[in-house]
């Protein structure tokens, strides 16, 4: 049976007076299920039976395409200048020195990621490396 038709057979059998236990164990579902449609229907829309979409409406964590630029070419300039530290720490310095707001660690982290700019420490590579060896 379609799973729109057995929720409104559901309520309709409850508004005729049989009692929800017997409903929902006759139809094999649970009594969350039972309650969640009744509560969808008592909300008086339309189309109270339908699925909704479970997504999200806002992606909060979604970062402005100026900041995420903004970001970018901090990184690239701090890679130009010699013995500048390039990290997060680094970046959050040099935009708070222009009094700007900034994302979580992992925010900027994920950025340098994804435009490739996360380059591998070479002495940690070396010392894996001198550490199979031995």
């Amino acid at each position: 049976m379609e799973e729109e038709t057995l929720r409104k057979m559901a309520v309709e059998q409850y508004l005729r007076g049989k009692p929800s236990i017997c409903i929902y164990q006759e139809m094999g579902r649970s009594k969350k299920w039972f309650f969640k449609w009744l509560k969808r229907y008592q909300t008086g829309q339309d189309d109270w039976y339908k699925d909704q979409p479970r997504a999200p409406l806002q992606k909060p964590a979604q970062i402005d395409e100026t900041e995420r630029q903004r970001i970018i070419s901090i990184r690239k300039r701090l890679e130009s200048e010699s013995f500048a530290q390039i990290g997060v720490s680094a970046i959050k310095w040099e935009l708070s020195k222009l009094g700007l707001s900034f994302p979580s660690d992992r925010t900027i982290n994920r950025i340098l990621k994804t435009e490739g700019l996360v380059k591998k420490n070479f002495v940690s590579t070396q010392r894996s490396r001198i550490s199979v060896l031995h």
